[in-house]
């Protein structure tokens, strides 16, 4: 064998370590980040149920479902406090479907949502207290 040719079958092995720590680094980094993600995920959900737990509320959450439903950001709730609530969207968020609907708002669905504003953006507290401050809201006990 030429000895350009051994440079060359050198080159190509150094080559081809290079490109293999790359990938195992890389792969390495992304598991670790999704493992951060999901202890991150379930420590949330699980704050977040304590919280339901201790208020009263959603009796039947469990860590698995707040999981599955806001995962590490809850986007469809802190989403629509960033920024100007449309009047679509407060109607959503108030239970406010047509004038002629009874209220659909209990006090626990408030005290809920404030629990998940709380624990998932609790940047926007004070947006969700304002929304919420003139909700004649009602007692499942008295429906």
């Amino acid at each position: 064998m030429s000895r350009t040719g051994s440079i060359g079958r050198k080159r190509r092995l150094r080559v081809g370590a290079v490109a293999l720590a790359v990938l195992a680094l890389t792969s390495g980094c992304s598991s670790d980040d999704s493992d951060d993600d999901e202890a991150f995920e379930q420590s949330l959900a699980e704050q977040l149920v304590a919280a339901t737990q201790a208020a009263g509320v959603a009796p039947r959450l469990t860590v698995d479902v707040a999981e599955a439903m806001y995962g590490s950001d809850a986007p469809t709730v802190c989403e629509a406090f960033d920024g100007e609530l449309s009047t679509a969207t407060k109607n959503q968020l108030l239970g406010r479907f047509g004038l002629s609907r009874r209220k659909t708002i209990t006090d626990s669905a408030v005290t809920y949502g404030g629990l998940v504003i709380d624990t998932y953006c609790p940047e926007f507290r004070s947006r969700y207290d304002d929304l919420v401050a003139d909700l004649d809201t009602f007692d499942r006990s008295e429906s």
